[in-house]
């Protein structure tokens, strides 16, 4: 945990081909560390013009973002401005940066890698960078497999340097970041909107709609991937997949195929032209409009993102939303607001959940696709187990109509007291609260959420991609901060209503911590807030001892460092382990494609395809002919390797973290009671030290401001009609000044206010020292009141 007392927020300009520094000198004002973003630039005229004018007009500290096959170094790096105190190494690591660097080293400057990967940070921590940037997946231009809550949470594990987050970066999330230890974070599609922003009117009023959803990965087949923005630059995102196809086909030495497809994206991309500029933004432009339309300015963003920090952890440290028996806890009527989410093939064991509820949690049954009288037995066999602890059912909300009533016709039997429906409509839930049911929705985008709150529905979960199993569209930071968004804007009396789970990558102490600093606003409004936690429970004892999962099934999850996706279709993917299986599915939905097989049938077979795996995987058995009993198929146990060769392990990105074994009680414990002392001891290391002494106060004081002023009766109506370019100009009425009296209508005549004024204005001069003024303020009084005698009298004569 870090005991730095400061949150660090670099402001860069938008990627682009012609980098524009407008961005960065605001940030650079309002107390961010402004960065030019030179990493796509080829014109060192351009780049010298605009680096010249962030460091004319920088407000305080600034830096460059640059690649390490910088063509640019010799021009720029010798002559960088004295106030240039950052240099971020961008690109990856390929071509290798060590000539760079020798060069970088020589200037008075930090270096700070930007990464993708924890591979990535061992290589520039060899190569001695001062500082790791966290890039995660939501991000814009490269990015890794990793999102930010995530990488972040491996950086700051594993290497001592500090760590600043790049991705999903809001006004919550920012909290986040700060109480995991993170020295700062880097901003650019957040600042898009904002008033100082290089954008143009149409590209402005494309991204005003962005929600996250609305970006996409090329690159992928040649082991680049870039995320770009898809609401702009339509033909040239087609060019680019078209490229991207013919530089996988034409095969070569992979380092020349890389360096070729960054000279594509660079050549691409702008921030001009919305039909053929690309836009290397990520996820994290849904943010975007809520941070423009609240704080206008990059200097608002940011100096709010960096208060916000401050903020949310200070609460969290106090109001303690994860502790035991906190506002969830006690809804639940659990000693921790955890709940065990519903994994299919693994959350079908009454044990389980038993151990689960023995420990304080509240466990879930996960129906998946079983039929009445197989989730009749499993129901029943749990209310055995769990007596009167409270427990629930997950449910899937997309199951053909037959099924789903089958289900729900069962827990109106069973009557557990609690049901989640992922997938689900808000019909659906409401008919099983009626049912006396207390049921959480999960809400994977804002659309959704806004749906379901127009509905009436108060029980939420909120679940990040990085998540195990099925996976919505939007990253944890992405997600969380759109929501919490979206909530705040909320009547108090809704807001107290409201029970909010948040999934995805929770594992520990800090992760959990990341979520109690987020959440600790809307804690603070009276929301209760807790943890859905999932693949965390794979690591536990009781999950091999329950018969939930096999031995192998955990073994193949301590010594994995990765995760992939099994998407099937739009909208369905799977996150598991990089397994031969999950290889061999990949070339399948390859050679699928290649036969031209319609989308909907390709998806229908992939996923008949994957039927069974997941079983073989978590219970080691899978369906085989019976060799007596034609026709019929029995469970049969099938040995480690045939497990490993035809399995899917489902799980999320935390597992390539997680490397040891705990138990349920201790997983508890670590979520709750470690990340509430966590928060605290983070909040108390991040408040500022006490101010240094400036010795005695001056003779004046502020002691408020106030005025009275056309259109605006106070100074807040004032500042708006100002940033609003509101014009109060217009006739002054005639009770207040009558022109009349001052006005010939006569051309040739003197004009009146002159004969009445002139005399008067040469005959008392304006004396300060006669009105008390001190005279350290002469020099600034008495040239304002003669420049303005001097205005009037021009306007007189």
């Amino acid at each position: 945990m870090s005991d730095d007392r400061c949150f660090e927020v670099l402001a860069c300009s938008l990627p682009s081909c012609a980098p524009d520094a407008s961005l960065a000198i605001a940030g650079s004002r309002a107390g961010a560390v402004g960065i030019l973003d030179l990493e796509l630039c080829g014109d060192p005229g351009r780049a010298a013009r605009e680096l010249a004018r962030l460091a004319r007009f920088a407000g305080g500290p600034f830096g460059v973002r640059i690649p390490s096959a910088f063509d640019l170094h010799a021009v720029l790096l010798p002559a960088l401005p004295a106030g240039c105190t950052t240099i971020i190494l961008a690109g990856g690591l390929d071509p290798d940066p060590a000539p760079l660097l020798a060069r970088l080293r020589g200037l008075p400057r930090r270096i700070l890698l930007e990464c993708v990967s924890a591979a990535e940070a061992e290589a520039g921590l060899r190569l001695g960078i001062q500082g790791l940037i966290a890039k995660g997946h939501e991000a814009g231009g490269r990015v890794g497999d990793e999102t930010t809550f995530i990488l972040l949470q491996r950086l700051l594990a594993g290497f001592s340097l500090p760590v600043w987050a790049q991705g999903g970066i809001g006004l919550h999330t920012a909290a986040a970041c700060l109480a995991a230890g993170a020295a700062g974070a880097v901003l650019d599609a957040q600042l898009a909107l904002a008033r100082e922003s290089p954008l143009g009117a149409a590209l402005r009023a494309a991204l005003s709609r962005a929600d996250g959803r609305d970006t996409v990965l090329l690159g992928e087949a040649l082991g680049r991937p870039v995320r770009a923005c898809t609401l702009a630059g339509r033909h040239r995102l087609a060019a680019l997949r078209e490229e991207e196809r013919r530089l996988a086909a034409a095969g070569g030495d992979p380092s020349a195929v890389r360096a070729a497809w960054t000279g594509c994206i660079a050549g691409a991309a702008g921030l001009q032209d919305p039909d053929a500029d690309l836009l290397l933004l990520g996820q994290d432009l849904a943010l975007a409009p809520e941070l423009a339309r609240r704080l206008v300015t990059a200097g608002g963003i940011v100096q709010a993102i960096r208060q916000a920090a401050r903020r949310g952890l200070a609460l969290a440290g106090r109001l303690r939303p994860l502790a035991p028996e906190s506002a969830l806890a006690r809804a639940h009527g659990t000693r921790y607001p955890v709940v065990q989410g519903p994994m299919a093939r693994v959350s079908d064991v009454p044990a389980f959940a038993a151990a689960v509820a023995e420990a304080g949690g509240l466990p879930f049954m996960a129906a998946a696709w079983l039929r009445a009288p197989e989730l009749e037995a499993m129901l029943a066999a749990t209310r055995a187990a769990l007596g009167e602890r409270p427990w629930g059912v997950g449910l899937l909300g997309f199951l053909p109509a037959e099924i789903w009533q089958e289900q729900v016709a069962v827990l109106k039997r069973q009557a557990p007291p609690f049901a989640l429906v992922a997938g689900g409509r808000p019909e659906q839930v409401l008919a099983l609260e009626g049912q006396g049911i207390a049921t959480y929705v999960h809400v994977p985008s804002l659309g959704l959420l806004d749906l379901f709150l127009a509905a009436g529905c108060r029980r939420l979960i909120f679940e990040g991609r990085e998540a195990g199993g099925h996976v919505g569209p939007l990253s944890s930071f992405v997600l969380w901060q759109a929501v919490l968004d979206r909530l705040a804007g909320l009547p108090a009396s809704r807001k107290r209503a409201l029970s909010l789970l948040f999934a995805g990558g929770l594992r520990d102490a800090s992760s959990a911590a990341m979520v109690a600093a987020m959440t600790a606003e809307l804690a603070e409004a009276g929301a209760a807030v807790g943890l859905q936690v999932g693949s965390a429970y794979l690591f536990t004892r009781e999950a091999v001892a329950s018969g939930a999962i096999v031995e192998p099934y955990r073994r193949q999850l301590l010594a994995s460092r990765s995760t992939t996706l099994l998407e099937s279709g739009p909208g369905h993917a799977v996150r598991c382990l990089d397994t031969p299986f999950a290889r061999r599915f990949q070339a399948e939905k390859a050679r699928l494609a290649a036969a031209g097989i319609p989308a909907e049938e390709a998806r229908r077979q992939l996923e008949l395809f994957e039927q069974g795996r997941l079983r073989l995987a978590a219970k080691g058995v899978a369906r085989v002919a019976a060799a007596d009993r034609p026709g019929e198929r029995l469970l049969t146990p099938r040995d480690e390797a045939e497990q490993l060769a035809e399995g899917i392990y489902m799980v999320g990105q935390m597992a390539g973290i997680q490397d040891q074994v705990t138990t349920v009680a201790g997983l508890h414990q670590e979520l709750c009671a470690g990340a509430t002392a966590w928060c605290e001891q983070a909040a108390s290391a991040s408040r500022p030290a006490a101010e240094p002494d400036q010795g005695p106060p001056l003779d004046i004081a502020i002691i408020g401001l106030g005025g009275f002023f056309p259109d605006a009766p106070g100074v807040e109506r004032y500042w708006e009609n100002i940033l609003n370019r509101v014009s109060p100009v217009r006739e002054i009425p005639a009770e207040r000044w009558d022109w009349r009296l001052y006005f010939d209508a006569g051309r040739q005549s003197p004009d009146r206010i002159y004969a009445r004024w002139g005399t008067f204005l040469d005959e008392v001069p304006f004396d300060p020292v006669a009105y008390g003024m001190p005279p350290k303020v002469l020099h600034s009084v008495e040239p304002l009141h003669l420049l303005c005698l001097e205005a009037v009298r021009q306007a007189l004569a």
